[in-house]
């Protein structure tokens, strides 16, 4: 979203934004989490601009169309249900929206964090301090999402003056990932205690390495069920529906013989293919 959108919601909705951001606070979190460099207030002002217009179009394009249709008082009414309903369901997804772009940002994370962690003890091996190894990361060809949580760390102690280890704690705290949250904690730690912060990293990495091959071993029994799924509505039923069919027009107890055929083949088995393949890209970890 531009700048000039941020400018204009919260000029017109930002002191209401204020006064019901206390009910909020859930999003707040959400926020910090999805990396949107945006306050809360701002945001809700932008939730509040979005729904208006929803509103505003849902409610005049329909009310121009019924208004030749049918008396005036029904026509309004139904337009603004419609507008009411638009508004709410904007609402709703632009209130969702950081807990999404959260969640694919934890996804990404974890699915390089062993790679990461043993990257770390390999540099606390040659006995880099955490802050050095935390600068290196922030500029390695890693993962974008996971780069830029430790640039941010970074920029939290060279630009905001905070300290390593408080910056290291704020972001535990923001973080998406409660394995990434783990992780940086137990440095936390480790630098407070003066442990061996090499003996950690390798002893994570290879936690990480086993919580991979659990999360693979689940998606692959998944898989499997999805696949007897497949084979079941794709494959079974509609043969024995098309087998049904043909016996009982046979008898002539069915009209438009050719129409379900036709409703099987070209409308129920590709949908049906459509949903396997969104539930198959859902399940099945990616891999960068």
């Amino acid at each position: 979203m531009s700048r000039s959108l941020y400018s204009l919601s919260y000029r017109i909705f930002g002191r209401f934004a204020i006064l019901i951001e206390s009910y909020f606070e859930d999003l707040r979190k959400d926020l910090k989490s999805s990396g949107l460099k945006i306050s809360l207030s701002k945001y809700i002002s932008i939730m509040l601009w979005m729904s208006s217009i929803a509103f505003l179009l849902s409610f005049l394009i329909p009310l121009i169309f019924l208004m030749v249709r049918m008396p005036i008082f029904y026509a309004l009414v139904g337009s603004l249900g419609l507008g009411i309903l638009s508004a709410g369901i904007t609402f709703w997804i632009m209130y969702i929206l950081p807990k999404i772009i959260a969640m694919d940002r934890k996804s990404k994370m974890e699915r390089t964090l062993a790679f990461v962690t043993n990257y770390m003890a390999i540099l606390s091996s040659a006995n880099v301090i955490p802050e050095r190894i935390f600068k290196s990361l922030s500029m390695a060809n890693i993962d974008p999402v996971v780069r830029e949580e430790f640039a941010d760390i970074v920029r939290r102690i060279e630009l905001t003056g905070e300290d390593f280890l408080l910056a290291v704690k704020n972001k535990s705290e923001e973080t998406p990932s409660k394995q990434f949250s783990e992780l940086l904690k137990g440095i936390l730690i480790v630098s407070k205690t003066g442990g061996d912060l090499k003996r950690f990293l390798r002893l994570q990495a290879r936690y990480f390495i086993r919580l991979r091959r659990i999360s693979l071993k689940k998606a692959l029994d998944q898989l499997g069920i999805i696949a007897e799924i497949f084979v079941t509505t794709c494959i079974v039923m509609p043969l024995i529906m098309i087998i049904m069919l043909s016996v009982i027009s046979l008898l002539g107890q069915v009209s438009n013989f050719i129409l379900w055929i036709y409703l099987i083949t070209l409308l129920l088995v590709p949908l049906s293919s459509i949903v396997i393949i969104i539930l198959v890209d859902t399940i099945m970890p990616k891999e960068e």
